[in-house]
C-alpha cells in the first residue's frame, strides 16, 4: 500500500482482488495483468477514488476531456465503462463495482482502500509510536551546525534524487504513452480488393480456403482455395448460392466442407470438380474421428420447431444420431462447434432472435448445458481451440467492432489480444500452434434516395439502416449503428430534411434497436437498449413537447403505431416467450393479441385492423382484435439476421392503403425482389386459399402483384419515391503470430 513513509513504494488502489497501479498505468486482477486503454483507466481511477459518492456525466467529461471538449463524449463515456466492466468482469445487472444511476451518472459500490488511506494509516501509527513530549520542559538546546561535509553530502544527495526522479519522470512518461498490447506479427494472405471471409487451413497447413463475398455469416459468395505462401488463389464453386463458414478440411484434405444456406452441408475437391451434397438440415460440420470403423461428423440442425437449432453428432450417414445441446430458447440457433482437442469439450457459437449470444463451452458428453466463456457480455460469431488444447480463442464484439479474444482453459480471464478499427472474423489455427489466420476488414452501409429524378446518396458515413419516410416525404429517418451492445443493429437515431440536406440526431440519450413514427410525425415508438442488455419499449415526440416514457418493461423486437396512436408490439420476459401485444399510448391495458407465440411484427395495415407477423415458420395475417388469421405462406419467415434493418420488412403497406408490398427472400441463392400488389378500396387483406402459398413469390405472383426494380426498397407514400441502404465490405485474410 502507497504512503509516503514508505520507502520507494508506488501509489496503489486497491478493491476485492484488483490492485490499480497509478504509477505503472497497470490494473491486476488475482495478480494477473489486465489490459486496459487510458481513457477507462482513467474514468476507473476517477470512479474508485470518488468511493461511493455519485459522479455526473458532465463531471466524467471535464475531468477526463476539459470543459472545451469538441466530440461526442457520450458515447466516449458509454464505451468506456463498457470496457472498465469488462476488465472487471463487472455484471451491469448485479454490478459489484460499477453501478450505473439512470440519466445521473456513475457510482463505485465497492469499498476501496486508496493512497489516501494508506497515508492516514501511517501517520496514525507513527503518531501512536512516537512518545507524546512531557508537559513541563526543563530547557532547549540550541541546534549545533552541522560540518561541511555532511552538509555538500547531503546537498549532492538531493540533487542525485531530483535527477533519479527526472528519470523515473520520463520513463514514466514513455511508458504512459507506449502502454497497451504489443504490437502482433501481421502477414498479408490474399489481396482481394473486394472481401474473403470464412479462413480455414489444411491439416498439413499448405493450403489455405476461404469464401469470397461480403458476409461473415452466411450470403453470397464462391469457396476459394490458394496454396500458401505464394500460389494464386482458385475458385472452387461457381453456383452463386448463399455460403455459410466456418470451412473445414476432410480428415484425408481431399474436400472441403461448408454450408448452403443455413441447413445444408456441401463439399467441393480442394483441387477442383464438381461439388457434392453431403448433409440435408446439417451447417457447421466438421470431422471429429473414427468410430466402429465409421467417421464421426459432428453438426447443427433444426428441430422442425420453428428456428430452433441443435448440435448433434452421428456417422457420415447419420446413424447413430446424438443430440449434444439444445439452447434452452426455442429461438435459439447453435450454429457453429468447435470440438477440443482431447474431445472431452466443445465451445458453441449461438444466437436468439435479437443476436450473437456470448460463446458456450460445454462437455462433449451433452451432461451439461455448460457455461458462457469469453468476454461478458459480448456477440461472438467464432471460436478455436490452441492446438495443445490450453486455450480456447473467440472472435467478439464487446461494444467496439469484432476482435480476437483468449481464454485459458477452462476458466482463465478473457484477454483482447487484437484491437483498432477494423474487425476479425473467423479463426483457424496452424498446426503447430504458433500461428492463426482470420479475416479482417471492415463494412458500411449507406442509405440512397430513389425518385423521378434518379438515385442519391443521403448519408455517407459508417453504417445506416432502417430507413423511413416521413408522411409529407420531406424527411427521411434512419438508424446510425453504435456497437453497444449483442444486438444484430443497433443505433443513434438520425433525421435528414430531404429539400435542404441537414441532418439531425434526435433521442441522444437512447441506443434504439427498431422504430416507428407516427403519422401525426411527432410521435415515436421505439425499442431501446439498454446497459444490461434489456430491450423495453418506450414512447417519444420528436420535438421534445414532452419527457420520454417507457410503455413497456417487456424485452421487446418491433414495434408499430395503429390508427390512434396506440400501439402493437412482440415482446415477453424473455425473447424464448414472445408474443404479440397491443398497449395505449400512456402505457395502459396492455393486452396479449393472440395466444400463438409470435416472434417478429412486420407490419399494420393504414386502417388499423390487420397485423402482418411471423409465426412459427409462416408469415401470416391476423386481425387486431386476434380473432382471425390468414396464412400467406409456410416456411417463408425471416427478420433478416445478421442484416436486419437492411432488409424490409416481408410484408408492407402503403400508407394510402392502395398496395400491399411482400418482400421475397430465397435463403438459398442470393436473390431479392419486392412485388407491389393492387388493393381494392377498403379490403387491406387479400383473399388467401386456407393452406396459404408455397412461398412469398407464389403468393406475389397469384395475387398479381408486379416487381420492384430495386431489390432492398424501404417505400415513401409514392410508390415511385423510395430510399434503399448499398452495402460495402473490404476485407482479406491474415496471418498472426501467437502473442
Amino acid at each position: 500500500m502507497w504512503s509516503r513513509g514508505a520507502a520507494l513504494a508506488e501509489p496503489v488502489i486497491k478493491f476485492e482482488n484488483v490492485e490499480i497501479d497509478l504509477a505503472r498505468f497497470e490494473i491486476r486482477r488475482a495478480g494477473r495483468r489486465v489490459r486496459l486503454e487510458k481513457q477507462p483507466f482513467d474514468l476507473l481511477v476517477l470512479l474508485a477514488t470518488k468511493r461511493g459518492d455519485l459522479v455526473s456525466r458532465d463531471e466524467i467529461v471535464k475531468k477526463l476531456w476539459g470543459p472545451d471538449v469538441f466530440l461526442e463524449t457520450d458515447r466516449s463515456i458509454n464505451n468506456a465503462i463498457r470496457k472498465i466492466r469488462l476488465a472487471l468482469n463487472d455484471d451491469p445487472e448485479r454490478p459489484r463495482f460499477v453501478e450505473t444511476v439512470v440519466g445521473r451518472g456513475y457510482r463505485f459500490v465497492a469499498p476501496v482502500m486508496t493512497p489516501a488511506d494508506g497515508e492516514r494509516n501511517t501517520s496514525s501509527q507513527q503518531a501512536e509510536q512516537t512518545p507524546r513530549p512531557p508537559s513541563i520542559v526543563a530547557t532547549t538546546p540550541t541546534a549545533m551546525p552541522q560540518p561541511l561535509w555532511k552538509r555538500q553530502w547531503a546537498v549532492t544527495g538531493i540533487v542525485a534524487l531530483l535527477v533519479i526522479a527526472g528519470l523515473a519522470t520520463l520513463l514514466l512518461f514513455h511508458f504512459l504513452r507506449s502502454s497497451g498490447p504489443a504490437p502482433l506479427d501481421y502477414t498479408q494472405l490474399t489481396n482481394f480488393a473486394d472481401s474473403v471471409v470464412a479462413p480455414a487451413l489444411s491439416h498439413d497447413g499448405r493450403m489455405l480456403a476461404f469464401i469470397r463475398g461480403e458476409d461473415t455469416f452466411v450470403g453470397p459468395g464462391e469457396i476459394y482455395g490458394k496454396l500458401l505462401p505464394d500460389g494464386e488463389p482458385v475458385q472452387l464453386t461457381h453456383d452463386g448460392r448463399n455460403k455459410m463458414g466456418p470451412l473445414v478440411f476432410s480428415p484425408d484434405g481431399s474436400r472441403i466442407a461448408y454450408g448452403i444456406g443455413i441447413d445444408d452441408t456441401w463439399t467441393v475437391p480442394v483441387f477442383g470438380g464438381e461439388p457434392n451434397h453431403f448433409l440435408v438440415n446439417a451447417s457447421g460440420l466438421s470431422w471429429i474421428g473414427v468410430r466402429s470403423g465409421q467417421p464421426q461428423v459432428l453438426f447443427s440442425a433444426l428441430t422442425g420447431q420453428g428456428i430452433h437449432m441443435g448440435l448433434y453428432t452421428s456417422a457420415e450417414s447419420r446413424a447413430e444420431e446424438r443430440t449434444v445441446y439444445l439452447p434452452r430458447d426455442v429461438n435459439g440457433m447453435a450454429h457453429r462447434s468447435f470440438l477440443s482437442p482431447d474431445h472431452r469439450s466443445i465451445l458453441i457459437a449461438e444466437m436468439d432472435i435479437s443476436g450473437w449470444l456470448p460463446c458456450r463451452l460445454l462437455p462433449f458428453d451433452g451432461s451439461s448445458p455448460g457455461k458462457g466463456v469469453g468476454p461478458q457480455p459480448s456477440q461472438c460469431t467464432d471460436a478455436a481451440w490452441s492446438p495443445d488444447g490450453r486455450w480456447m480463442y473467440f472472435s467478439a464484439d464487446t461494444g467496439e467492432g469484432f476482435h480476437i479474444w483468449r481464454q485459458l482453459y477452462p476458466t482463465g480471464i478473457p484477454e483482447q489480444i487484437t484491437f483498432g478499427a477494423t474487425e476479425e472474423q473467423g479463426i483457424a489455427f496452424a498446426a503447430d500452434g504458433r500461428s492463426f489466420v482470420t479475416s479482417i476488414g471492415e463494412k458500411q452501409s449507406t442509405i440512397w434516395v430513389h425518385d423521378l429524378s434518379g438515385d442519391r446518396q443521403v448519408t455517407s458515413q459508417g453504417y445506416a439502416f432502417l430507413p423511413s419516410f416521413s408522411s409529407d416525404g420531406k424527411r427521411l429517418y434512419y438508424l446510425q449503428r453504435s456497437r453497444a451492445n449483442r444486438r444484430f443493429v443497433s443505433g443513434e437515431f438520425w433525421m435528414v430534411n430531404l429539400e435542404t440536406g441537414t441532418r439531425e440526431r434526435l433521442l441522444r440519450d437512447f441506443l434504439i434497436e427498431h422504430y416507428n413514427v407516427a403519422a401525426d410525425g411527432n410521435h415515436i415508438v421505439f425499442v431501446a437498449v439498454d446497459d444490461s442488455g434489456h430491450s423495453p419499449l418506450w414512447i417519444a415526440t420528436l420535438d421534445g413537447s414532452s419527457a420520454p416514457h417507457r410503455l413497456s418493461s417487456l424485452d421487446s423486437v418491433r414495434a408499430m403505431f395503429g390508427i390512434h396512436n396506440d400501439v402493437f408490439f412482440v415482446g415477453g420476459e424473455t425473447t424464448a416467450a414472445s408474443f404479440l401485444y397491443h398497449v395505449n399510448a400512456d402505457g395502459g391495458s396492455l393486452q396479449q393479441v393472440v395466444a400463438n407465440h409470435v416472434l417478429f411484427l412486420y407490419d399494420v395495415s393504414p386502417d388499423g385492423k390487420w397485423l402482418a407477423a411471423w409465426e412459427g415458420q409462416a408469415v401470416v395475417l391476423y386481425s387486431t382484435d386476434g380473432a382471425s388469421r390468414k396464412l400467406i405462406c409456410n416456411s417463408c419467415a425471416t427478420a433478416g439476421g445478421e442484416n436486419r434493418g437492411l432488409t424490409p420488412p416481408l410484408v408492407s403497406w402503403s400508407r394510402d392503403g392502395k398496395r400491399l408490398y411482400l418482400h421475397k427472400v430465397d435463403h438459398a441463392i442470393e436473390s431479392r425482389k419486392t412485388y407491389a400488389i393492387p388493393l381494392h378500396s377498403g379490403e387491406m387483406a387479400p383473399v388467401l386459399p386456407d393452406s396459404g402459398f408455397r412461398s412469398i413469390a407464389d403468393a406475389a405472383t397469384s395475387l398479381g402483384g408486379y416487381p420492384i426494380s430495386e431489390q432492398r426498397a424501404f417505400f415513401s407514400t409514392d410508390p415511385s419515391v423510395y430510399a434503399y441502404p448499398r452495402r460495402a465490405a473490404h476485407r482479406n485474410i491474415f496471418r498472426l503470430r501467437v502473442p
